[in-house]
């Protein structure tokens, strides 16, 4: 049972830092999601680095994180503010980690919240205070103590450099309702160095962008607060520093950020007789928190500025009643009797230009298709002619499927001998024009992408008994299946993608009419495809498995057409093989643009080129029937993964057990859930027989939801003692939203343990609020490789492909460590946008191939760097006079890789940084 005065302890940081939060916040703190957090803490580093943007980014902050009137200040002008709110949004974020727990509810038992902060918290007693060799500290301070804590933190303890000289025990002072984050994260470093923002306070920066200590109470104390719900008494902690060879300062250094060479830290040295120094007190500065751990919490009073006469206020504490707790969750678990794996029925129909109201397609009259294709790439140009047989003006809709791969990047709509250009509008601003247009009676174009995959484009006021030519262009990167390249073409769009996109109301002024064709009259639509193929190597094979072809090979390059030109009915493939599609190569394109007028005229910008590394593996897989695979599926069932979300979860682990098999290997597995606890199916990992793959799916069923905190760390260390009998090491299958607690301290127990150093994880993404930020990070965190697939609930007829992937990957050879050396010229001006894109590549296994994009001129060679089976590898690619084009293929595919890193935030490990460099 808790000690009472834990309990209080607990009970008053909660209260407290709840009801700081309501008294400044417009909202309630539960509204705000940590996506916020991390957007508002950027717009607040912006406004610290004084950019030309400060007043749109404290516009920005205010919106993100509504204050009451009174707490709304000028930013800007008061830098003092702007570090009180960089700490609101470190509560905050230690508000929504804690509370995940107990939901918000302030009135949760104190051994919940107690459990929240995920640290040991001890009163020592009277014998021990007068025993422990901190007493001396307090011998000259004018303090009142009533109680020491000791306090413990596994990762603290895991992530201390235990083996650094020159430790000591210094204290470290903060305000009262800070020490809820400080308990469940650890001490953390300033954000900003304070110097630089012009405030006055002690520990103003002197020694830089460092963590502070002091071996004096009264020094510390001068950053603490007193309590509200317990008057006049503050809180101290006391820590183990790792000082190592610390260097002194006699004269303020504030633009520090390490120590100087050969040294671990810092020391401002206090002023006497003997020196000059400018440090009023002795100060330490640590530039790394493994140089620290949590050892004490003081609870005191400091005279004279607290009134230490009053007696002390008992808090209200809820307890658990484990009984009642009980038969609560035996209430309310309602869990199905089985979970079958879900059948999707895919209805199709044509996709084109559609009446929103009726869903009938406008009659089509020509439909020509125009492709060009290099290497993993290719342009396509879609011509479709549509006649209103309509004798009044009527709005309709395009649409039409794009695979995930694929990006839009021109649209033309011919009426009337006019030519509309599509131009790029933020979302909300273009739908606005559009409906001011249509009010006005003008012609009117709107394309967006309102559903994954199905991209539509509303022509408004088409006339009357009128013809429109709609004109498509769009790049997309081509997959590579069992060494072949694959270009597809889809005939259809799913209906219940159709549907949601026509049910958007862009406008109500035009009406929308049933238009019929039927069958006789598309056989009549005129149609053609026609496509160029240059790859860069020597073709083998290019056929089609769906359509018949004309075709003319030479080499590297190709032609093809259909022999019926007859509209597509089903998907169109062409399978491409090459003599050597796994060696790694590089494309280079000089940017052309078209004169709208005249496509025969195009304008070369020698300028602008991008470049394309190419990058497809082939390992020799062995099979030994003596090793074992030893897979550990970890599934969250936290607080942040509501009812549908752990349901999805559940359903995935279903479907990974009911598609596990042996290939050649012996597997063992097994089943754990995690929340603040975790549960394990088997005691130790156990072969995948139909009798314990039917136990662990009767676990999934069963186990329960809602389970506080995601702490995966936990379960990731329990398994980091324990011995792996599998080569390679074990892997973890994470069915997860992403939502995780100690990230950092996971990633840092992947990389320095040395049982965990070639452990592999593959992060499976559940949930379309998921955190993929995180889930990416753990992925590349594992030295031994792993990825991040996504389950879209929108295609689950897609993830047993998915899972069939993963396990293919399980045990399978990997190529990781990989780095670009590009040689070429970086236009400097332009340096946000001349980034590799993917900036942070994933591992690789058999079978998957990596694209990287970069804006670089004269780009000849790259040099690749990577690790397979502990061994590093290097190769120069050199760029192929076949595959050096002109064109806009590339930029294109560039662009969309650059917006994807932007979109994942994989530019930077801290989630703040990314927002940042997104501005």
């Amino acid at each position: 049972m808790l000690d009472d005065n834990v309990c209080q302890l607990v009970e008053s940081l909660w209260i407290e830092s709840i009801s700081d939060l309501n008294n400044i916040l417009a909202v309630k703190p539960e509204t705000i999601t940590l996506k916020t957090i991390v957007e508002a803490e950027a717009a607040l580093l912006e406004i610290a680095s004084d950019s030309k943007s400060s007043s749109e980014a404290e516009k920005r902050f205010h919106s993100l994180i509504p204050h009451q009137k009174a707490f709304v200040v000028d930013l800007t002008n008061n830098r003092r503010i702007l570090v009180d709110k960089l700490d609101l949004c470190q509560m905050l974020r230690d508000m929504v980690s804690v509370n995940e727990l107990t939901n918000w509810n302030i009135k949760a038992s104190v051994e919940a919240k107690c459990r929240a902060l995920k640290c040991h918290i001890e009163p020592l007693k009277m014998i021990q205070m007068n025993n422990k060799s901190f007493v001396y500290f307090y011998s000259n301070e004018q303090v009142i103590i009533h109680q020491i804590y000791s306090v413990a933190k596994q990762t603290d303890t895991l992530n201390f450099r235990s083996t650094l000289f020159n430790q000591k025990q210094f204290f470290h002072g903060s305000k009262y309702n800070n020490f809820l984050g400080i308990l469940s994260r650890g001490l953390l470093m300033p954000k900003v160095v304070v110097n630089n923002l012009g405030v006055v306070r002690t520990d103003i920066g002197c020694l830089g962008y460092g963590l502070y200590f002091s071996d004096s109470a009264s020094t510390s104390l001068k950053y603490t607060t007193p309590s509200v719900t317990r008057p006049d008494r503050r809180l101290l902690c006391i820590s183990q520093v790792a000082l190592g060879e610390s260097a002194k300062f006699y004269s303020y250094t504030s633009n520090l950020t390490q120590p100087p060479e050969n040294f671990h830290s810092t020391h401002g040295v206090k002023k006497n007789d003997e020196n000059n120094s400018k440090f009023v007190d002795d100060e330490y500065a640590i530039y790394n928190l493994d140089q620290q751990r949590l050892l004490y919490l003081v609870e005191l009073s400091w005279i004279p500025h607290d009134n230490v006469n009053q007696s002390s206020i008992l808090l209200p504490i809820i307890r658990d009643n484990l009984m009642n707790q009980s038969k609560s969750l035996s209430g309310e678990l309602n869990v199905p009797l089985t979970i079958e794996d879900e059948v999707i029925q895919v209805a199709e129909q044509d996709y084109g230009l559609i009446c929103p109201s009726s869903g009938q397609l406008i009659p089509l009259k020509g439909f020509h298709i125009r492709a060009q294709l290099v290497d993993v790439t290719a342009e396509v140009v879609l011509y479709q002619v549509y006649h209103n047989t309509s004798t009044t003006p009527i709005e309709a809709k395009y649409v039409f499927p794009l695979d995930e791969n694929s990006s839009v990047c021109g649209f033309e709509a011919h009426i009337n001998n006019k030519i509309s250009k599509g131009i790029v509008k933020e979302k909300e601003q273009a739908k606005r024009e559009y409906r001011e247009a249509i009010e006005k009676g003008h012609g009117a174009y709107l394309m967006h992408q309102e559903q994954p995959e199905v991209f539509s484009v509303s022509v408004g006021n088409l006339p009357a008994n009128c013809e429109v030519i709609i004109k498509i262009t769009y790049v997309t990167e081509l997959s590579i299946e069992n060494n072949d390249i694959i270009f597809c073409l889809p005939a259809k769009v799913a209906s219940w993608q159709s549907k949601q996109v026509l049910e958007m109301q862009n406008q109500t002024v035009l009406p929308s009419v049933n238009l019929e064709q039927d069958n006789s009259s598309m056989k009549s639509v005129e149609f053609s495809l026609k496509a160029s193929v240059r790859m860069p190597y020597e073709i083998e094979k290019l056929f089609s498995p769906t359509h018949r072809l004309r075709r003319k090979i030479t080499d590297c390059l190709a032609m093809i057409e259909f022999i019926d030109n007859v509209l597509l009915e089903k998907d169109f493939i062409l399978s491409v093989t090459l003599k050597s599609v796994n060696l790694p190569r590089l494309l280079n394109e000089t940017y052309v643009s078209f004169d709208t007028n005249n496509n025969n005229n195009r304008l070369a910008n020698e300028n602008s080129q991008a470049c394309m590394l190419t990058f497809y593996p082939k390992f020799e897989i062995v099979n030994n029937a003596n090793e074992y695979v030893e897979i550990i599926f970890t599934i969250d069932v936290s607080n942040s993964m509501d009812g549908k979300h752990v349901q999805q979860a559940k359903q995935l682990a279903h479907l990974f057990l009911a598609n596990m098999k042996t290939d050649g290997r012996n597997i063992l597995f097994n089943i754990v859930t995690f929340g603040s606890d975790n549960d394990e199916c088997f005691p130790i990992s156990s072969p995948n027989t139909k009798e314990n793959i039917d136990k662990a799916k009767y676990f999934v069923l069963h186990s329960l939801d809602h389970r506080g905190n995601t702490d995966l760390f936990s379960v990731l260390r329990q398994y980091s003692l324990l011995p792996s009998s599998s080569k390679p090491s074990r892997q973890f299958i994470l069915l997860s939203d992403g939502h995780i607690n100690n990230l950092k301290s996971i990633l840092i127990l992947l990389e320095n343990q040395s049982s965990m150093r070639h452990h592999r994880l593959f992060a499976c993404s559940i949930g379309d609020t998921s955190n993929k930020h995180n889930l990416r990070q753990l992925a590349n965190g594992t030295n031994g490789g792993g990825s991040t697939t996504i389950f879209d609930s929108n295609y689950r007829s897609r993830w047993k492909l998915k899972v069939l992937q993963i396990f293919e990957h399980v045990g399978q050879p990997c190529v990781t460590n990989i780095s670009i050396d590009w040689h070429g010229t970086i236009d400097n001006q332009q340096e946000k946008f001349t980034n590799q894109a993917q900036k942070r590549i994933r591992s690789l296994f058999d079978g998957m191939f990596l694209t990287v994009y970069r804006f670089i001129r004269n780009c000849l060679k790259a040099t690749l760097t990577a690790t397979i089976n502990n061994q590093e590898y290097v190769t120069t690619v050199f760029s192929n006079k076949i595959t050096d084009t002109k064109g806009r293929i590339l930029h294109c595919l560039t662009a969309r890789a650059i917006i994807q890193d932007y979109e994942n935030s994989l530019l930077h490990d801290d989630e703040c940084e990314n927002e940042l460099i997104k501005r």
